[in-house]
């Protein structure tokens, strides 16, 4: 067959062309078949129908065993109201913050999009968006938010539509019942109740510019005060620039405090476990947006047991039974995986007291930091049978000012070996220690098992003044318990969509972390602390290791153990301010009491039924290392930076039998015995020494 003549001549002329006429063909071209596809679309495009809104599913937190803990949800959580009940100066909010061509445009705004693209760049972030309030009611109420083009081209094709179909008055009215606000709240109705306690038809000027400003991102403004505070201002900027307001009252309005009533329940409902619940749902926001969190029907498997969550809420409201007592928080870790347990965040009930002393509580952890000098010492293969002396105070040098350091009972355990050091927390023993393997190495040590927090490499390191959370604690003691095989903490083990899909799957996070001697030889110096030590409360009739930790004053109380199985940590205290425990059921809190009864009661129920397991054996080799102050014949100072300041060797007094634990009997109006001496951190001659996370305190005396 013969090609048309013009074909071949329109061919020619085309390849005679340079690159840049073909280009003024080539885009105008291109832009009117764009147009034409879109009309076609357009004429095509079914408009849908608004009953889509109530497709909305709940999200499903379940635990391990697939048991339904938790439900996030949003509809639940909405009541519609007319357009009249929505104040003009709502309206306008919602408009300068999210549409100022809200009553010009067709449901789709070229000049917003110009406009917010340009606002962007000169922000250097996303300040702006450029969809119009039509294309996000489409997109919330029938398309979905998946990120494509042809999502967005779909989305504009029914915002066209939909501006054709029905009012601006009634589609202004549909987004502000369906937009989300934050807190599971959807809709102006909801979101005014739940942030100020009030109906909509009250909302002041300050009040409505928070929500509107709150649409943006109503995770970041509903928790922050002061994000929102600022961007509640920015918004009355923008209404003032359009009018809508005057300056004297933008003025008077900026100058407003933002008061929001507390969260309560209602974003979500948790049968247990809330405050691990509320990190499950943070991760979820963070990941997939809170439209699909709260609308799309996720299911969520978790790493919660609910048994053991249970055992564990029952362990602390059993022990500490009175409205006076302190806060406490505990995390179990399976050190298999890394998944978390059971995670008690308060003893108080959720909401009312949001902040998660487990995973955000950071404290001293006293001499339950010890284990970690331990894994240093017998990672430079060093001997657990190493001696030391053990005077009631000793003065170290370290390369800066002298260091004084106290046993916590004062007592003088003449010589001991690391681990009779350890089975009776011996202060005076550790210091030595810690200048012998370097505060760095210490460090390395931790943040290796799994403890995340800055460390500073100073000396007192080695009497736990860096503050850490419960959850690092128990993350870290799991490795231990696993062999010196570190599994990343996690909550989340499977993600699935309301028809099933998986969305995620959680990948193990681990790495070796301690050879196996020294997790064991850890293991068994851990062990004694339960069976002979300062920890002997916590004993649960099969092989399991544990460190007690009390800070100085007894403000701050621990008790960290874990069998070959499971691993958890308990800390009691105040968690706003160092406040001493001194009459507690009528004692002085220390970590073998109340914290060690508490550990105790829960791994009695959580490992009932599983067989007990043995430790692998200790390494009781190594090389032999002697820390004693003392001047030797060498003549060698312990200070790592060779200092030849003068160590005082204080004379040696009769030893003492061990103070027995303090019973657990209620005494009336029992006199506090007195506190136990305070073991300063050393100082750098020349600088201020570091000073370890707040809360602050010059050093604990461990127990």
């Amino acid at each position: 067959m013969r090609r048309l003549p013009w074909i071949g001549r329109a061919w020619a002329t085309w390849r005679s062309w340079s690159f840049k006429k073909k280009t003024l063909v080539v885009i105008p071209a291109a832009f009117l078949l764009f147009v034409l596809l879109m009309g076609i679309a357009y004429a095509l495009a079914p408009l849908p129908k608004t009953s889509d809104i109530a497709s909305a599913q709940s999200t499903v937190i379940l635990d391990r065993a697939g048991r339904p803990i938790a439900r996030l949800h949003a509809e639940v959580d909405r009541v519609d109201i007319p357009i009249e009940d929505m104040p003009k100066q709502l309206r306008d909010a919602v408009i300068a913050a999210e549409d100022h061509d809200f009553y010009q445009h067709g449901g789709v705004s070229l000049p917003s999009i110009l406009r917010a693209a340009l606002t962007n760049i000169v922000r250097g972030k996303v300040a702006q968006g450029g969809s119009t309030i039509t294309q996000q009611y489409v997109k919330n109420a029938y398309i979905g938010n998946q990120r494509s083009i042809i999502r967005k081209m779909k989305e504009a094709i029914v915002a066209m539509k939909l501006e054709r179909s029905v009012s601006k008055e009634e589609i202004l009215e549909r987004y502000l019942n369906t937009v989300y606000f934050g807190r599971g709240a959807y809709g102006i109705e909801a979101a005014s109740r739940t942030f100020f306690n009030k109906g909509a038809k009250s909302l002041t000027l300050v009040e409505a510019a928070y929500l509107a400003g709150a649409i943006r991102s109503p995770e970041t403004y509903s928790h922050d005060v002061d994000l929102g505070t600022k961007r509640r201002n920015e918004v009355l900027g923008d209404m003032a620039e359009l009018r809508f307001i005057g300056s004297e009252a933008m003025a008077t309005a900026m100058k407003t405090k933002l008061v929001l009533v507390p969260r309560r329940a209602g974003a979500f409902s948790a049968v247990a476990g809330p405050h691990f619940v509320e990190n499950v749902r943070r991760e979820l926001v963070k990941k997939y947006g809170s439209d699909t969190v709260y609308r799309s029907g996720l299911r969520v498997t978790t790493t919660l047991d609910f048994r053991m969550q249970k055992y564990a809420e029952d362990a602390v409201a059993k022990t500490l039974d009175l409205p006076t007592d302190p806060e406490t928080a505990f995390v179990a870790t399976d050190p298999r995986t890394g998944g978390i347990r059971a995670m008690v965040g308060s003893r108080h009930r959720f909401p009312g007291h949001e902040l998660n002393l487990a995973s955000q509580g950071h404290r001293q952890p006293g001499s339950a930091f010890k284990p970690f000098i331990l894994a240093a010492t017998f990672d430079q293969g060093d001997s657990i049978k190493s001696t030391f002396r053990a005077p009631a105070e000793i003065t170290l040098a370290t390369g800066f000012e002298p260091w004084t350091v106290s046993n916590y009972d004062n007592r003088d355990y003449g010589t001991l070996s690391l681990l009779e050091a350890t089975e009776n927390s011996v202060n005076t023993v550790f210091a030595q220690l810690i200048l012998k393997i370097g505060p760095s190495n210490a460090v390395k040590a931790a943040h290796t098992a799994g403890i995340k927090s800055h460390l500073s490499a100073i000396p007192s390191l080695a009497l736990g003044t860096e503050t850490v959370t419960p959850l690092e604690m128990s993350n870290a003691y799991a490795t231990f318990a696993a062999g010196g095989v570190y599994n990343e903490a996690y909550y989340i083990q499977k993600i699935t969509n309301a028809k099933g899909k998986v969305l995620f799957q959680h990948k193990p996070n681990r790495k070796l972390a301690f050879s196996l001697k020294t997790a064991n030889t850890v293991a068994y110096a851990m062990q004694k602390v339960i069976e002979n030590g300062t920890g002997r409360r916590a004993d649960i009739g099969r092989p399991a290791a544990g460190k007690t930790g009390t800070t100085e004053e007894h403000a701050d109380a621990w008790f960290g153990g874990y069998t070959p199985d499971l691993a958890a940590v308990v800390w009691m205290g105040d968690p706003k301010k160092l406040v001493p425990m001194n009459n507690v059921h009528g004692i002085q809190v220390v970590g073998g009491s109340f914290p060690a009864q508490i550990w105790h009661d829960f791994m009695i129920k959580a490992l009932e039924g599983v067989p007990a397991h043995p430790f692998g054996p200790a390494f009781l080799g190594g090389k032999l290392i002697n820390g004693t102050p003392c001047a030797t014949a060498s003549g060698e100072s312990p200070s790592p930076a060779g200092s030849d300041e003068p160590v005082a060797c204080p004379s040696r007094s009769p030893s003492s039998p061990p103070s027995p634990l303090p019973s657990m009997t209620f005494v009336p109006n029992p006199v506090p015995p007195p506190s136990p001496k305070s073991s300063p951190s050393p100082k750098p001659k020349n600088s201020p020494p570091p000073s370890p996370s707040p809360p602050p305190s010059p050093s604990p005396s461990p127990t």
